[in-house]
C-alpha cells in the first residue's frame, strides 16, 4: 500500500522553494546593480581618458608645426627672427 502525501508536505516544499529562488533573486539584482555602477564608473573613466588623449594629440600636432618652433623660440630662448630690433623696457 502506497502513501500519499499530505497536502501539507507540498505546501511547504513550495514554500520552501519559492524562499530559495526569492533570496537568488535579490543576491542577483545586488550584484547586477553592482555591476551597473561599476560599468558606468568604467565608462565615465573612459570618456575622460579618451578627451585626455584627444587633447595630447592636438598638443601633439601643433608642436609639430612651425608656428610652434617660432613661438618657442620667441617667448622661451629670447630669439628673434633675421630682420627684427629687439626693444627692451628699462622699466622692468
Amino acid at each position: 500500500m502506497r502513501r500519499r502525501a499530505k497536502p501539507r508536505f507540498w505546501l511547504f516544499l513550495i514554500a520552501v522553494t519559492l524562499l530559495v529562488f526569492g533570496a537568488s533573486f535579490l543576491v542577483m539584482r545586488a550584484r547586477y546593480a553592482q555591476g551597473e555602477a561599476l560599468l558606468k564608473q568604467t565608462r565615465a573613466d573612459r570618456d575622460a581618458l579618451v578627451l585626455q588623449v584627444n587633447a595630447l594629440t592636438d598638443q601633439l600636432n601643433f608642436a609639430r608645426t612651425d608656428d610652434y618652433v617660432i613661438r618657442t623660440a620667441r617667448d622661451e630662448l629670447g630669439m628673434i627672427m633675421p630682420g627684427e630690433v629687439r626693444y627692451v623696457n628699462g622699466a622692468r
